[in-house]
């Protein structure tokens, strides 16, 4: 082999000779060189790499921060905008000629029309405002408590239904067999939240289906976990709008507050240590998923609803309703009691018309039962026992329902299981009434000088303001309320006007504070959905004991269906009033049993408190707070706790980012406060933040020290004022 053949071979051939054969051209130096910058570019190839992903993970990061801060932004801004707002609502109200010394829309008998939007408006905005601040001061306590879903479920439904009523939306509840009755968990924040999502959902669809789905897991955990699943076919939302659906808002076109339901739903679910999502698609709707953990009450009895008697079991049903999907949900309600059930489509009804013959319950929309169907089924039931039930839908109860002699019962959707059991027990314990009546009709004659009943509707005594409540000044009334706002309202309408009022947070504190006659009770008003004890368990507690067959019993409640009205009638309840509050049906519900004319035998003597009246101390204007909460001392002396809870020490705060040149912070800080101060009529504070803002604005931070002793002083004034003036009024704080 020559030289040339030698030095014309391939690297590969030349290697494997060894050293002594490296080609002697010099093109082994060359791969080596190519070798290393192979090498360096890979090495750039991963710096360039790592620093994308750097600045790619910098970018996910400041996004984040940037959606935070601007979620902190909206949420001091809304305190601002709530302050400004309220005083404008104010002012026009006042304009409007009427009746100033009534409280909130919704609570007023009649306004000249405009004023009573104005008046809701700024009810609901104090209310918002006091839950706000609830929430920066962590002042919100979740409580692990015995309660009823149904309870839950129905309140809820007889405020949504009311609120919205006429609107075309089918509203379904559809709850799964493994969901028990009594569960452990706060009732009150549960109701709160899914309150806050159906209303969001109602306000935004416009027609169509609205479906929540109720069903009970085991996690990997071994724990059980409570699942709502709320379902609409609407519209659906963008990525955009559901990535600012939880970031509360000002709508100043619309004059609204947005967002700020949801918010408040958001953050009492991460308290309660559960988890709320939302998915949507333009065009195909929108769902949340709300998780929840949670306890069942007994875990060796989880049904709790068998019905007593055996025959009343294994009924075979026939449903017909407007919506397929409620009809289905209707199914799985009686299937829990281990009905047969057949379902069939409004569509498929009207076309066959098929045989009903073989059925025991038939529960048919209300629009079918035309003259036709009603012969056919009259002749049914002469040959055989057939219940009929028409079935409605709350959204369009009408006022006067038409009656129908084949019709043995009225059911109405949304429904739970525990009004599919009450139904089928009233249904076929036909006995149950007679013998009511044939012991009213066999009362003694102490028992003639009992409270009366009234079962009918409380009408509306026109032209009722607050002032008017003075006709029962030294009345001592029982209020039982686990909603703190709605005992603050009706505080704000009674203490006034001289009526001593105490208050019970669920029904076993109700029933302990009867029975202790510590304090007598001229009357109690009693809501029905409470934890712990629910209010129709309470007043059967307290009728049990004869020394209190003179105390009138008034229920309070959302709950409007016949069958829950019937309910607390059994339990002993005398009256009902109907939420949301109307001030003139209250007076009149109160005439009927405190007017001079009814006599109680054991009445207290009126304890002799006399708040001082005052109009503005050092510090704060009271008289501008209360005109800005709505007329309402009770709503403002809470707002200034709240207030003095979240930002009492705030100086310390002012300090710190003013110490640390934290420029933006102080500057959300006065944003938060402009709003609170002007409203709750701090003037002197106002201005001192108004002074520190306008040399952030104008970028003068170098002056931010010289306001720490001036802060500092002011915010002491003020704290000892609300001190005081919470003193005089003799301020209790809710819970």
């Amino acid at each position: 082999m020559n030289k040339k053949t030698v030095v014309g071979m391939p690297l590969l051939m030349t290697l494997s000779f060894g050293t002594e054969n490296v080609p002697v051209d010099g093109r082994g130096d060359v791969w080596i060189w190519v070798a290393l910058f192979a090498l360096a570019i890979i090495g750039v190839l991963i710096l360039f790499i790592s620093s994308y992903q750097t600045k790619k993970i910098e970018k996910i990061h400041q996004e984040i921060f940037n959606r935070q801060k601007e979620m902190e932004k909206n949420q001091a801004l809304i305190l601002s905008n709530m302050g400004e707002n309220i005083h404008d609502m104010v002012t026009k109200a006042l304009k409007i000629e009427g009746d100033h010394d009534a409280i909130g829309g919704h609570f007023i008998s009649k306004l000249p029309e405009g004023k009573e939007n104005l008046e809701e408006k700024l009810l609901t905005v104090t209310n918002d405002l006091i839950e706000f601040l609830r929430l920066k001061s962590d002042k919100i306590t979740i409580e692990n408590e015995t309660f009823n879903l149904n309870n839950v479920l129905n309140e809820i439904s007889g405020y949504i239904c009311s609120r919205y009523r006429g609107k075309d939306i089918d509203l379904i509840f559809d709850i799964h067999h493994n969901v028990p009755r009594l569960m452990i968990g706060d009732s009150l924040h549960l109701g709160q939240v899914i309150n806050g999502i159906l209303e969001y959902m109602m306000s935004t669809l416009k027609q169509g289906e609205l479906q929540l789905e109720i069903e009970m897991f085991n996690t990997y955990k071994e724990e059980m976990e409570l699942q709502f699943r709320f379902v609409d076919t609407g519209d659906g939302l963008s990525a955009e709008a559901i990535e600012k659906l939880f970031i509360p808002h000002y709508d100043e076109k619309n004059g609204t507050y947005r967002g700020l339901g949801l918010f408040v739903s958001g953050e009492l679910v991460k308290m309660m240590g559960g988890e709320l999502t939302v998915q949507s698609q333009l065009g195909k709707g929108t769902s949340f998923v709300l998780t929840l953990p949670i306890d069942i009450f007994d875990k060796n009895n989880k049904r709790k609803y068998r019905l007593p008697e055996k025959v009343l079991t294994s009924k075979k049903v026939f449903i017909v309703d407007r919506n397929y999907n409620s009809a289905l949900a209707i199914k799985k309600s009686f299937a829990y009691f281990r009905h047969e059930v057949k379902v069939v489509s409004l569509e498929v009804f009207l076309e066959s018309r098929p045989n009903l013959t073989p059925y025991d319950i038939v529960v048919l929309h209300e629009t079918l039962f035309d003259r036709g169907l009603t012969g056919y089924l009259q002749k049914i039931k002469l040959e055989k026992e057939l219940k009929i039930i028409s079935l409605s839908a709350l959204l369009q109860m009408r006022e006067n329902p038409v009656h129908n002699d084949v019709i043995d019962m009225e059911l109405y959707t949304p429904m739970n299981q525990e009004r599919i059991f009450e139904m089928i027990v009233n249904m076929y314990n036909i006995d149950v009434e007679a013998i009511e009546t044939e012991e009213q009709e066999n009362a003694n004659d102490s028992e003639q000088h009992k409270p009366k009943v009234y079962r009918s509707h409380i009408q509306e005594t026109s032209n009722v303001t607050r002032s008017s409540f003075s006709t029962f000044k030294g009345k001592h009334i029982l209020i039982v309320e686990d909603n703190a706002i709605n005992q603050k309202v009706l505080a704000s309408l009674l203490v006034p006007s001289g009526v001593e009022i105490s208050l019970a947070n669920n029904g076993q504190e109700a029933v302990d504070m009867v029975k202790a006659q510590e304090d007598t009770f001229d009357l109690v008003l009693m809501d029905i959905n409470m934890p712990i004890l629910d209010g129709y368990a309470a007043t059967e507690m307290i009728r049990q004991d004869k020394t209190f067959d003179m105390l009138p019993i008034v229920a309070f409640t959302a709950l409007v269906l016949d069958s829950e009205i019937e309910k607390m009638f059994g339990c002993g309840i005398n009256a009902f009033l109907s939420k949301p509050l109307n001030i003139g049906k209250l007076y009149t519900a109160l005439s009927m049993f405190l007017s001079e004319t009814q006599h109680n035998t054991r009445r207290k003597e009126q304890r002799k408190e006399k708040v001082k009246q005052v109009t503005s101390l050092k510090g704060l204007d009271i008289q501008h707070g209360i005109a800005h909460a709505n007329n309402s001392k009770v709503l403002y002396l809470e707002v200034l706790h709240e207030f003095m809870e979240a930002y009492g020490q705030s100086d310390q705060l002012f300090e710190k980012l003013v110490r640390e040149h934290r420029h933006e912070q102080i500057k959300m800080l006065c944003i938060d406060m402009r709003g609170l101060t002007g409203t709750i009529g701090a003037h002197e504070m106002l201005s001192v933040i108004n002074k520190i803002h306008q040399s952030i604005l104008y970028k003068k931070e170098d002056l931010l020290p010289n306001f720490i002793q001036n802060y500092r002083e002011e915010i002491g004034v003020l704290n000892r004022a609300i001190e005081e003036y919470l003193s005089l009024s003799g301020y209790k704080a809710a819970g």
